[in-house]
């Protein structure tokens, strides 16, 4: 397994991090390399011998389907297997892909079983190199609260912890994080959400609506927010239940459109806290922080016009 090499492009080092644990759990003897955009995975695949790309398609400098481009028209890379990941799904995406070569597609955000199943179908299809016989692990950036030991209210024993900049709910809410008066967690849907008094920072500028987004769970779901608040770092959002909740850390991808001009700003991000408007485990208005992976210098264009708006 030793000689399988991986190469893993993205921008955001959320999305590395992730792709690299699964990787690393479904082929420990892989030898692993990354690059933070496409220039710096060609200077990589220059430099060393790798047997598959696992890359982002929006990036700066060089982009996913410019590093594809380049790998069909290299004779070292012609047939090495590609595997685009990329919060643009869109037909016409997808069909430049296919026709620049790509091996495999899959759209952010992703679970991990639907990474790592195309990933081991990828992988044995062009290597004849089959995944690690070892236990099904959770999902990529879904079901968080399970893995992390989130608990509902009247659970021992309450830990709290910070995983990634991500303040994570362990059957009681942090100190960071509680309110003056005591708030409480409850478990719904796998995901720990606090409920009582928001904390300061999601008390911030909530008392109007500042636009609307689109947001798609890794976990599959998806949800209107009316926005609280936003920078350039994270989103502050509300939304009306409808299903299971995402988990704690789990990976979104956000569709913030500016009215007047039409432009989207498609950005990806992770879940970093929930509350409960409502104080009983049954709340069906939830609010929303979510945090930024995206380091694009376009996608962060955009956000910052339609914040200059809204703000």
């Amino acid at each position: 397994m030793a000689a399988l090499n991986i190469l893993i492009v993205d921008d955001a080092a959320f999305i590395r991090d992730l792709v690299k644990k699964a990787v690393r759990d479904t082929y420990p003897g892989c030898e692993l390399h990354e690059a933070i955009d496409g220039r710096k995975a060609i200077s990589v695949m220059n430099s060393k011998s790798i047997n598959l790309v696992l890359c982002d398609w929006e990036m700066p400098e060089v982009s996913g389907i410019e590093v594809l481009q380049w790998m069909r028209a290299d004779e070292r890379y012609k047939k090495v297997p590609f595997m685009m990941i990329t919060s643009r799904g869109e037909r016409d995406h997808v069909l430049k892909a296919v026709e620049a070569g790509v091996s495999e597609y899959i759209g952010k955000p992703f679970t991990r079983e639907n990474f790592v199943g195309k990933l081991a179908k990828l992988v044995y299809k062009h290597l004849k190199i089959r995944p690690n016989e070892g236990e099904s692990k959770p999902a990529l950036g879904g079901g968080s609260a399970d893995v992390l030991g989130a608990a509902s209210v009247g659970s021992a024993p309450k830990l709290a912890g910070d995983l990634g900049g991500a303040s994570v709910l362990m059957g009681a809410t942090p100190k960071a994080m509680a309110a003056p008066r005591a708030g409480v967690t409850a478990d719904m849907g796998g995901a720990s959400v606090l409920m009582g008094e928001p904390p300061a920072a999601a008390r911030k500028g909530a008392t109007k609506a500042r636009g609307l987004a689109s947001v798609r769970f890794g976990s599959g779901g998806s949800a209107k927010l009316v926005i609280k608040d936003i920078s350039l770092q994270e989103l502050i959002g509300v939304f009306r239940r409808e299903g299971p909740l995402p988990a704690l850390l789990e990976q979104v991808v956000l569709d913030i459109v500016d009215q007047d001009s039409g432009d989207v700003a498609r950005i990806n991000g992770y879940v970093r806290m929930m509350q409960a408007q409502e104080p009983h485990p049954d709340a069906q208005t939830i609010q929303m922080l979510i945090r930024y992976v995206d380091d694009d210098p376009e996608k962060l264009a955009t956000l910052s016009r339609f914040i200059a708006k809204v703000r």
